[in-house]
């Protein structure tokens, strides 16, 4: 966990953390998470990106496509 936070502070990664490891009060005060929804997922699922930082356009294009991928996941069957 710690080494995810360490690389996501570089502004160069993305990473997927459980939704609790945001809600620590003053924990990590920069990161933010991004809205995912995953239907019938086994843990609640996030994009995190760093506040104030734009995302590099190939975090932009794996955003993109992880949503794309996951979007028929979602539809009730």
């Amino acid at each position: 966990m710690h080494m995810c936070h360490k690389l996501l502070e570089t502004g160069r990664f993305l990473t997927m953390l459980p939704k609790y490891t945001l809600m620590l009060p003053g924990k990590h005060p920069s990161l933010k998470a991004l809205p995912v929804d995953l239907v019938n997922s086994r843990a609640p699922m996030a994009i995190i990106t760093l506040n104030g930082r734009t995302p590099s356009p190939v975090a932009e294009m794996f955003i993109k496509t992880a949503r794309a991928v996951t979007r028929p996941l979602t539809t009730t069957r």
